[in-house]
Parts: C-alpha cells; sequence; structure tokens
C-alpha cells in the first residue's frame, strides 16, 4: 500500500509538471492536447453531415427529440442514403427564424447511426473547412499548418478554435519549421486585437518572433513588461518570439527572471515551458542557454523537480554533479524532489560511477523508495 501511495502521487506530481506531452506536442499549448480537431473526428467517423435543426421537442419526463434537416454530406453511409432529415434522439434548442446549423460526426454501431459530436456552426464555410482539413495530407505537416493558419480567427468561432487547436497539436519543430513562412502582418494584426482570446497570445507571438522583424521585437519586449493577466497567459510564446528575433538580450531575461525567486511562480513556470519549447525545437543550437536555464531552476525549490526531470527526459547529464548535490540538501528534501533525484539517478549512464554509487547508497537506505523509482520509470516508458 505505502508503495502503491508513492507510485500515485508520482502520476499526480508528474502531471502537474509536464502538462500535455511537451516532447511531441507543442510545449505552450499543452492544456489544450486533449481536444479532439474536426480532423480527428471525421478520421473516425462513418458520417458527417452538416444541416439545421428545424424543429424539437422536450419530452415529459426529460430528454426529447429533434429534426435534423440535411444541408449537406461531407461523408456518408448507406444508412443515411438520400434521406433529407433525420430524427435525433435529444433535444436541441431550435429557432424557426434562423434554425442553428451543426456539423453532426457519426459513427455505425450495430446497424444504426452513432453521433458522438454535434457543433453549431454559424454557415456553411464550416463544410468546405472540414473537408480541406480531411483531405490534407497527414504526413505534409507543413502543408497542413499553412492551411489552418487561413482559419485562425476566422468570423466562426468553431472554425477559429479548430484552427488554433491544430497549431495546439504541432510539436515544436513542426511550429518553428512553419513560423517563417506565416503573414506577420497578420500575426502583428491578432496580437493587437483585444479581441485575440487570451489563450493564444502566446502562440501569436512566437510566431511573429519567427518571421518579423525589429519592430516586432520591440513590441514584444514591451508585451514582457506588462503584469497583467492577459500577458502573464502568453509570457511563454512572447519569451519565446522575443529569444528568436534578439537572442542574447531574450536569453540573459529569461535567466533574469528565473534567478529571481520573487518573481511569481507562474512567471519562471513560464520560461521553463520556453525552455522546453527551444531544447525540442533546437535541441543543439540551444543546449548552452537551456543548461544554463536548467542549472538556475536546480536552484529553486519550487520548481527544482521540473528541472530534473526535463534533464532526465531529454539525457541531458552535463549537469548530474548538480543534480545528485541536492540530495539531503535543505530546502530540497521534499518527497517529489527527492524521487526526481532518484529517477535521474537511475536513469543516469552506466558508465557514470557517481550516479551508480548514490544508487547503491539509495538501496540501502531506502530500498522501497528506489523501488517506487523503478516502478514509475517503467510507467513512463509505457505512455
Amino acid at each position: 500500500m505505502k508503495r502503491f501511495r508513492h507510485l500515485v502521487l508520482f502520476v499526480v506530481a508528474a502531471a502537474l509538471a509536464f502538462p500535455g506531452t511537451p516532447a511531441y506536442t507543442c510545449s505552450l499549448c499543452a492544456s489544450l492536447q486533449d481536444q479532439k480537431t474536426f480532423r480527428e473526428d471525421a478520421a473516425l467517423s462513418k458520417v458527417i453531415l452538416y444541416g439545421t435543426i428545424t424543429s424539437s421537442k422536450l419530452a415529459p419526463g426529460g430528454g426529447g427529440e429533434s429534426e435534423f434537416t440535411i444541408t449537406a454530406k461531407i461523408k456518408t453511409d448507406p444508412l443515411v442514403g438520400d434521406k433529407k432529415v433525420l430524427k435525433l434522439s435529444r433535444y436541441l434548442p431550435t429557432d424557426e427564424k434562423d434554425p442553428p446549423r451543426y456539423l453532426l460526426f457519426a459513427d455505425v454501431y450495430k446497424g444504426d447511426l452513432d453521433f458522438f459530436r454535434g457543433t453549431p456552426v454559424k454557415s456553411s464555410e464550416a463544410v468546405d473547412y472540414v473537408k480541406g482539413a480531411a483531405a490534407l495530407d497527414p504526413k505534409d505537416r507543413a502543408k497542413a499548418l499553412r492551411y489552418y493558419f487561413d482559419f485562425l480567427e476566422h468570423a466562426d468561432k468553431e472554425i477559429a478554435n479548430d484552427a488554433f487547436l491544430e497549431y495546439a497539436k504541432a510539436t515544436d519543430k513542426e511550429l518553428g519549421e512553419i513560423a517563417p513562412k506565416l503573414s506577420a502582418d497578420k500575426l502583428r494584426g491578432w496580437l493587437k486585437d483585444t479581441k485575440t482570446p487570451d489563450g493564444r497570445l502566446g502562440m501569436y507571438a512566437f510566431l511573429l518572433g519567427a518571421c518579423g522583424g525589429d519592430k516586432d521585437a520591440d513590441v514584444l519586449r514591451t508585451l514582457l513588461d506588462d503584469p497583467s493577466d492577459r500577458i502573464r497567459v502568453a509570457y511563454d510564446g512572447i519569451l519565446g518570439g522575443y529569444i528568436h528575433l534578439k537572442p542574447r538580450e531574450g536569453w540573459d531575461l529569461a535567466m533574469k527572471i528565473l534567478q529571481d525567486d520573487k518573481k511569481p511562480f507562474a512567471v519562471r513556470f513560464a520560461v521553463v515551458r520556453t525552455l522546453r519549447f527551444y531544447h525540442n525545437w533546437k535541441p543543439e543550437e540551444s543546449k548552452e542557454h537551456v543548461l544554463r536555464g536548467e542549472r538556475i531552476i536546480l536552484g529553486q525549490g519550487d520548481i527544482t523537480d521540473m528541472a530534473i526531470e526535463d534533464l532526465r527526459r531529454w539525457q541531458l547529464w552535463d549537469l548530474t554533479p548538480d543534480v545528485l548535490a541536492l540530495s539531503g540538501k535543505k530546502g530540497f528534501d521534499a518527497p517529489i524532489v527527492r524521487q526526481a533525484i532518484l529517477r535521474y539517478a537511475l536513469s543516469c549512464p552506466k558508465t557514470d560511477a557517481a550516479a551508480a554509487a548514490f544508487v547503491a547508497e539509495r538501496r540501502k537506505q531506502d530500498p522501497d523508495g528506489v523501488k517506487d523509482a523503478e516502478d514509475a520509470l517503467k510507467f513512463l516508458k509505457q505512455k
């Protein structure tokens, strides 16, 4: 039971430290990874329909049904055939003057349509958008991202949300490669527009940094001094864009922020995400700066475990003496830090005598703790 508790604590801690999967999807938008795009749901669908809710009624005991008039069949099945109207076994409000428009996604289960997603949209533009997305070559990510870029901030919020979600699901490397080919004018406009959702500002700022110029660097630097919550949630992307335009000044600013333990956790954690982004995008070019940042983070008790886990996942063993020196040190004795150090030492190359000696000593003093760490590493390999 004790070992099980430790493992549960580790899983929770890891989820907090690594929202999403930064090594494979965008480090700047990790909170969006679990959401499905139209493209992903289209791949799971046997039927995709566009139309309107023309009538609906509530059932006395709750629930109800709706009548869906089909306007376009993006993907169809013999079960739909030439039908123009479908009965849906749920109540969806309607309006005779302006019937709500929907995209419906369905699979076929036991000889019947199984609708698993219904999204309200503004117009038939959604049909062309979904058709275009479904026709993209999944292997040509640059072409796909270029396609979705034209729909970012579309008038139909569902189309805009979906296009942005495709960017959130791109890898850091894919974003870095496509960014210089995008429109700086559009990105600049979206950053200035107060109607742009806060959660998109970081992405737009990074993309602008990769395709903009000196004037954009000044704009991004000004934003980094803005203490508002709107900018704080986008800090990682703004900093990433500024670093791209002004490498020396940007990296120096990142280190200055990390060194200031009086800075809010959210701001320092944003810099951690920026380091992750650059490592995932340009591991060799950014290695010196990433290691400089990770060394600083190792000295900050509230985010130390993040640096240790990053170094272990990336197999960067340059700071092994620094990591092992934290063991038993005052201020770094929290269980989450102790376990992070142990996982790191267990993962070190077998030729590292210091790490091997550390693990051997821990096996004597805390065999259950070592077993917990080994189980946790097995769990991570399965993810």
